[in-house]
């Protein structure tokens, strides 16, 4: 079971890594081929038992298998696919590559269950000697190759004559020709959706010529022959495959101008996006996300712009947490059958005529552990790996992958402190429980953790004084301030002026107020906070802003628009346009700061030169209002900023965003 798993996720990884204009992220991927598992083989399963309880006849008869299953399979393995297209707001906007990997999952989600089975019900003296796959007058007719494209293909290996294409494959170049189709609909009329029809009806052919070998009448077989029987499928496929990347990067071209660039990039490709993600991979892998989360988001806004509608543009908070939802429920439903296999198989295992006990398990786990070769105990921390990754990320199934392996190798050590808990009371032990005790509990640990609070922004504020910070301006997301090199800016358009080093008295904020609290440990409202930045669970920074007013229940961005009237001497044409300025600077970077205020924040800290206290997330996470101060003032501007903000009204309804020309009142 372990073994299928892997080859299934291996699958599933090399559509990941060739569908390169993809906009969709691992989880609704995974998704759906929790769908493929839990959906589309029980309804396959439940229609074509239906069709004999009415008609008639068994499972094994010819037309069933070879007629009945073919068309069954290939059309509900579709259903995924359509649900989405049907209820998902960001539809419109999906990429051909979106299109490929939805079907591809879905593939992948029904062959491992199809295989699962297999191995499951696979018994007698031939399976037992040469495997679940193997025939007498076949030989191998499943193939699982480590160095082959898309393995698991049905092909006998004693005198080959034709060859079936695994469920992913098929299912992933119909779900592609109805995405072209819908992509070329307005072009080339409806006549155009008889494309992914032909290629339905070529998957069905291959496959029903593949389950009726030597039982349908010859001219299936000939017809069959035509397309090259089963052997032309893949690299028509990946002709489809290639093509459409192609097409989605020519597209992402035409709105170049209207999406973030990196500094002196070349038109948007596959290649650089692939070099920069992989020297990061093994150069710094501290940037390795980050260039990840910059490419999707850039291709997923550009499909937006080039294709969505309404829905699209103005309901993805709203599609992602339902998405979420759905999520949930699935993966659940997957781990509730993981565990109940897994203690199923416990008590086959500690079955029989002795008495059992709990720390006997643990005691059986580390023996059996021990017993395997070290290659065995690393295929199943890559298989605990690989499982993971279908309900956590990467670094959190990382480590449940060790914990596993940890456990498994401590049995020994387990049980006996099962059996002797006073083993617990070690002076090692004992020593580690007092300290948590006296920081987290006693009024002196946390006095101690109430002037590490307080001396965190003097700290910063000292440093910052002894030689200023670098910021690394290579990695996209992490944007230094007022420097113009980030992803998507530009140095005629900075994100804010640039505050002097001396203010006001009646501008400086208060630091005697700054240091109030309530009982609780919540900032008292009425304040007013000045660069307050959110950050990730990891410390990782996600955007600031400029003035947070508690009392008022107002966020103040700052943006300056000088520079818009100089004329770049290389093309004679304005730096950017007002109308590029604001949907940068404002309904750009709004959006993706309200996107990861209330996805992806996890706590928010000052900056080295705002306010020493901010309010928690908590508190600013109610707040609905926006109010940007721009420093200029022309009709273009205000023209180009209607349009911004109207965009973010359409998308965020829920909250209220206006300007003021001239800069701070």
């Amino acid at each position: 079971m372990l073994v299928q798993y892997l080859w299934s996720f291996y699958v599933l990884l090399q559509f990941w890594l060739l569908c390169r204009s993809k906009t969709l992220t691992w989880k609704p991927v995974v998704l759906f081929v929790l769908s493929g598992v839990f959906v589309v083989v029980p309804f396959t399963a439940l229609t074509v038992n239906a069709v004999h309880a009415i008609f008639g006849g068994r499972t094994s008869d010819t037309w069933s298998v070879a007629v009945l299953t073919p068309i069954f399979e290939e059309l509900w393995k579709l259903l995924p696919l359509g649900v989405f297209l049907l209820f998902s707001r960001r539809a419109s906007a999906l990429s051909l590559s979106d299109y490929t990997l939805i079907g591809a999952a879905t593939g992948v989600g029904f062959q491992l269950m199809e295989e699962l089975s297999r191995r499951w019900l696979n018994s007698g003296v031939i399976s037992d000697t040469y495997g679940y796959s193997f025939t007498l007058l076949g030989g191998e007719t499943i193939h699982w190759d480590l160095f082959a494209l898309f393995p698991g293909r049905f092909e006998e290996s004693l005198a080959p004559s034709l060859m079936c294409v695994s469920h992913p494959v098929h299912t992933a170049m119909i779900a592609l020709a109805c995405g072209i189709a819908y992509r070329l609909r307005a072009k080339l009329t409806n006549w155009v959706f008889l494309f992914p029809v032909l290629i339905l009806l070529w998957s069905i052919l291959d496959h029903a010529a593949y389950n009726g070998q030597n039982r349908l009448p010859d001219w299936v077989f000939a017809l069959h022959e035509w397309d090259g029987s089963g052997y032309m499928t893949q690299p028509a496929f990946l002709i489809m495959l290639a093509a459409s990347v192609a097409a989605d990067y020519w597209s992402l071209n035409k709105v170049r101008r209207r999406l973030p660039a990196l500094p002196k990039e070349l038109p948007l490709n596959p290649f650089s996006e692939l070099w920069n993600i992989v020297s990061a991979l093994f150069a710094d892998r501290g940037k390795f996300a980050h260039w990840l989360g910059f490419y999707r988001e850039r291709r997923e806004l550009g499909f937006i712009l080039l294709y969505g509608n309404e829905e699209a543009a103005g309901r993805q908070e709203h599609v992602r947490e339902r998405m979420k939802l759905l999520y949930r429920v699935l993966t659940g439903l997957a781990a509730i059958l993981l565990a109940a296999g897994l203690f199923a198989g416990m008590g086959a295992y500690s079955g029989g005529d002795g008495t059992a006990c709990f720390a006997c398990l643990f005691d059986s786990l580390q023996n059996w552990w021990d017993r395997l070769e070290w290659y065995e105990q690393g295929a199943i921390i890559l298989g605990a790996l690989a499982l993971s990754l279908l309900f956590v990320g990467f670094w959190p199934a990382l480590g449940i992958a060790l914990t596993v392996a940890g456990v498994a190798g401590s049995g020994h050590e387990i049980a006996g402190y099962i059996r002797d808990p006073k083993k617990l009371l070690t002076p090692e032990n004992a020593l580690a429980v007092a300290t948590g005790i006296i920081l987290s509990r006693i009024p002196f640990g946390r006095a101690l953790g109430w002037m590490g609070k307080k001396a965190r922004g003097y700290v910063r504020k000292l440093l910052d004084k002894r030689g200023p910070r670098k910021p690394d301006v290579d990695v996209p997301g992490k944007h230094p301030k007022n420097d113009g090199k980030v992803p998507g800016n530009h140095p005629d358009a900075p994100d804010k002026p640039k505050k002097p080093e001396e203010k006001p008295d009646d501008e400086k904020p208060n630091k005697d107020k700054a240091d109030d609290e309530n009982e609780d440990g919540t900032t008292v409202a009425g304040k007013k906070y000045n660069e307050v930045e959110i950050v990730d669970h990891r410390g990782n920074p996600l955007g600031e802003f400029d003035e947070i007013d508690l009392e008022n229940r107002v966020f103040y961005e700052d943006k300056t628009a000088k520079g818009l009237d100089r004329i770049n001497p290389r093309t004679g044409q304005p730096a950017q346009t007002p109308q590029e300025f604001t949907d940068k600077q404002i309904l750009g970077k709004t959006r993706t700061r309200i996107h990861n205020l209330m996805e992806n924040a996890a706590s928010t800290r000052p900056t080295a030169n705002g306010s020493p206290e901010v309010p928690k997330l908590e508190e600013i996470k109610s707040i609905r209002d926006f109010v940007f101060r721009l420093d200029g003032d022309t009709p273009e501007l205000r023209a180009a900023a209607e349009n911004s903000l109207n965009q973010l009204r359409s998308e965020f309804p829920d909250y209220t965003f206006n300007i003021l020309f001239g800069g701070k009142p």
